[in-house]
């Protein structure tokens, strides 16, 4: 059975993206110093946010959105932080960031409300102190669908 999908690998794709002038990044609208991009992979829209500075990205959060919670959008969260970054505080900035763009983003379209979640393997202290402190200090214990891996799950209602 595969592991957990891991945000790391679409961290390291779009610094490889960037590098080959292959995507353009905007800056957000209500953070001018987060970066973002939207795509479809799967046919499922996703927006990554990211903090770059150089040329390097330094960290990403990625909101994929999935089937809805009781008719309300959900969107599926994961962040990584390149290994040279790690300690700063940056996934947390990016994932914090990320909602606020997000929330500004789907206003536009008259979406007042949505779920952020996230599924966090239980070993995982880093991400789960990011969960506990952006979404939820009460998880639910759940197994990982992918990888069959212990996990908690993270829900916050943004409204």
């Amino acid at each position: 059975m595969p592991g957990m999908i891991d945000p790391m690998d679409a961290l390291v794709q779009l610094q490889t993206a960037l590098e080959m002038r292959a995507v353009a990044l905007q800056p957000g609208q209500v953070h001018r110093d987060i970066m973002v991009i939207a795509d479809q992979p799967n046919g499922r829209p996703r927006y990554t946010y990211a903090k770059v500075k150089k040329g390097k990205v330094g960290s990403i959060a990625l909101f994929v959105h999935i089937d809805p919670i009781e008719s309300i959008p959900c969107f599926q969260v994961g962040w990584a932080t390149a290994e040279v970054a790690r300690g700063k505080g940056l996934a947390s900035q990016a994932t914090a960031k990320g909602i606020d763009e997000l929330r500004n983003g789907l206003k536009g379209y008259g979406i007042g409300k949505f779920y952020i979640e996230a599924i966090v393997g239980s070993s995982n202290l880093p991400s789960n102190r990011i969960a506990k402190k952006l979404l939820s200090d009460s998880p639910v214990s759940c197994t990982d669908e992918f990888s069959g891996e212990s996990a908690l799950q993270y829900l916050r209602l943004i409204e």
